[in-house]
């Protein structure tokens, strides 16, 4: 007679091929979010080059340093572009 906590060899061999199977998902996932960190990160990298660009840039040009302006007395306001007169014609 079978004891009731028993379990078969064939329950066993389920198991351990679900499980490894499991883990070859896990495994892959972990690739796949270790690659989109590398380029979320280059991204960022990108970015903050981009960011030190257009600061300096801003700064060349007003004598502002916009990573200093805190204030709004520091804020360099943006021209308006002149309204254009459109043409009526009957």
């Amino acid at each position: 007679m079978a004891d009731n906590n028993s379990v078969s060899l064939e329950t066993l061999e389920d198991q351990r091929k679900n499980l490894g199977e499991a883990v070859s998902n896990l495994t892959a996932q972990r690739a796949q979010l270790e690659e989109q960190l590398a380029a979320v990160r280059n991204q960022l990298a990108t970015n903050s080059g981009a960011l030190q660009y257009a600061n300096a840039l801003i700064q060349s040009i007003t004598g502002v340093d916009p990573a200093a302006a805190e204030s709004p007395d520091n804020v360099v306001p943006l021209e308006k572009p002149a309204e254009e007169e459109e043409e009526v014609t009957l």
